[in-house]
């Protein structure tokens, strides 16, 4: 949960009191933009150019519980922009990167069958599972930042998860 009294100070203007606001979710949003561009200095770049652009539309935020998912959602955007771009089609092989994907829980290694069926996904479906089990969003959440219907999120993330359980058979 965000402190609103930081993020009214952000608001203002306040430098120190958006890096507070920062400072507890950097590592999840390195961790996003890693998962997107799968080069380190690219993730980097891309964490801090959308740290700026969410500094300078801070004030566009009407709640402030919901900071988190959408700078979250900023870094995803400005990867996927990044990559248009820069031109690459870039399918995540996260094999390259095993140390720098943990689970934030227990951190331990992401097993190798699901970083090989991960590869496998579409970018949408790749989407879902970041939110989903990556950013710890509830269902609600993913609602909100796909403008889907909750029916067809829950639909979607049961396929891609029938599709990973199917991918990690064949590897």
């Amino acid at each position: 949960m965000v402190n609103e009294l930081l993020f009214k100070k952000a608001v203002k203007g306040d430098k120190d009191s958006f890096i507070k606001l920062i400072e507890p979710i950097k590592e999840k949003l390195y961790r996003v933009a890693f998962v997107y561009l799968k080069n380190e200095d690219d993730a980097l770049d891309c964490v801090h150019d959308g740290i700026i652009k969410a500094i300078k539309s801070l004030e566009t935020l009407k709640e402030p519980q919901h900071f988190n998912t959408w700078i979250t959602r900023i870094i995803v955007n400005v990867c996927k922009n990044y990559i248009k771009k820069n031109s690459k089609v870039v399918l995540v092989d996260i094999n390259d990167y095993e140390n720098n994907l943990i689970s934030e829980d227990n951190k331990s290694d992401i097993n190798e069958d699901i970083k090989s069926a991960l590869n496998k996904l579409s970018e949408k479906e790749r989407d879902l599972i970041v939110m989903r089990y990556l950013e710890d969003k509830s269902l609600k959440d993913i609602v909100t930042n796909t403008n889907l219907p909750l029916g067809t999120v829950k639909s979607r993330l049961n396929r891609t998860l029938i599709k990973l359980r199917e991918y990690m058979g064949e590897a």
